[in-house]
């Protein structure tokens, strides 16, 4: 029975492997090779933060894509290819989700928060959720148990060296492009679209792309592709974990030592909270031993309800929106806190100052000398984007399509 038992984690270990890795998805899975577990953990970076209690019912993983050039500091090559601390510093959450992870219903939820959702930080006040994440990881989860009620058990932050080597440790992932497509910003470039095949490098690109342009032939330029840069971002991040999900698992099923290369490219570059046990770890995998990642049933994906407004300090940013962001929301455990967070384009009717709320509050010397940003109250919404509910990965919306023309056939492996 231990051998079978050590099999089902082995193979369960691989799927959540596969989900983690495409923005860090199922935090359990990277480390949930059996036989090797001890030796993984004990290379893999920690912080110590305060998080919500781990019961026996369903955990919240707070997962952040880190855009810190930290990991580049002595190594010229690595600056060539991701620039460096000089160039780029301290860190923002070029990706924010919570995974809400329920061993009893063998669900898995994943709710993308958009990097320009105009919250209340402690400390900070009125500003983007991206923000929080450069005073650190503590303030994360201050924000989002006072802004949204939302109780955090476990963390995980990636960078861009972990990401681009998961892929790679794969070997490569399809990707269907409508168009020609470019992004100045993050190096992308697909001059024949249709199913594209994406190494490390180029599915990092893609999957932080904020200035996505296609090429209109009829008016001989790139136009701006996505309708909601942030929101369309998102949703070909989404895309992207549920096809390279697919793909590790066929992959490592085949052969075990792409899963034990994958686990070694993400460790390489990890942190997780200190909580985080072995025993923790094995439990989960267990709980999803069974999950098929192409079931919308059991893994399912969402990005918290948006609406467009009136711009903060010369910013473009976004808004909750009500009712659905808390019907999104009650899934997670939580709901929005009107007095801490813009509602459809209406600022809280007052800033509060450095005051964290929970049993999660930071008492940082970092977080209590932050400088408060002014608010003001924005104009009503222009649009509203109707994203909460829980399914598939959603489909980004192209801007002003028509100047694009037919799109090109999508076919296999596609």
């Amino acid at each position: 029975m231990p051998r079978r038992r050590g099999r089902v984690r082995a193979f369960a270990g691989r799927f959540v492997i596969a989900l983690v890795t495409a923005i860090a998805v199922m935090v359990g899975g990277v480390l949930a090779v059996n036989f090797v577990i001890d030796a993984k953990l004990s290379k893999v970076s920690r912080v110590t933060l305060r998080t919500a209690v781990v019961t026996s019912g369903p955990l919240n993983f707070l997962v952040v894509g880190s855009d810190t050039r930290s990991f580049t500091n002595g190594n010229s090559s690595l600056q060539q290819q991701f620039g460096n601390e000089a160039q780029n510093g301290g860190q923002r959450s070029d990706t924010m989700m919570v995974i809400r992870i329920d061993p009893a219903r063998h669900i898995t939820q994943v709710v993308s928060f958009p990097r320009d959702l105009w919250v209340q930080v402690p400390g900070m006040g009125l500003t983007k959720i991206n923000a929080a994440y450069n005073v650190g990881p503590q303030l994360v989860i201050n924000m989002l148990k006072q802004d949204f009620n939302l109780n955090i058990n476990h963390f995980i932050a990636v960078n861009f060296k972990s990401f681009q080597g998961v892929v790679n440790a794969i070997g490569s992932v399809h990707v269907y492009v409508p168009y020609q497509a470019r992004d100045t910003e993050t190096g992308l470039y697909t001059p024949v679209p249709g199913c594209e095949t994406f190494s490390g490098a180029d599915a990092l690109a893609y999957v932080r792309s904020r200035e996505l342009q296609y090429y209109s032939v009829s008016q001989g330029e790139w136009l701006s592709a996505d309708a909601v840069p942030d929101i369309d971002r998102i949703a070909r991040q989404q895309g992207f974990i549920k096809t390279l999900a697919g793909l590790a698992v066929k992959s490592s099923l085949s052969n075990p030592l792409t899963a034990n290369a994958v686990v070694n490219r993400v460790l390489e570059n990890l942190t997780i909270d200190s909580g985080l046990s072995k025993d923790d770890v094995l439990s989960l995998v267990d709980a999803f031993r069974s999950v098929n990642p192409n079931n919308t049933g059991q893994v399912q994906f969402a990005t918290l309800p948006v609406a467009e407004g009136g711009q903060q300090d010369g910013q473009d940013v976004l808004y909750a929106a009500e009712p659905q962001a808390d019907a999104l929301l009650a899934h997670l455990g939580g709901m929005a806190n009107p007095a801490m967070v813009s509602i459809n384009g209406n600022a809280p009717p007052a800033t509060p100052g450095a005051t964290s709320a929970g049993s999660g509050t930071s008492t940082s010397s970092s977080t209590a000398t932050s400088t408060t940003t002014t608010t003001t109250r924005p104009a009503p919404p222009s649009s509203l984007t109707k994203n909460g509910a829980l399914g598939a990965a959603p489909t980004p919306q192209i801007n002003n399509k028509g100047d694009f023309g037919t799109p090109a056939p999508k076919a296999a492996p596609c």
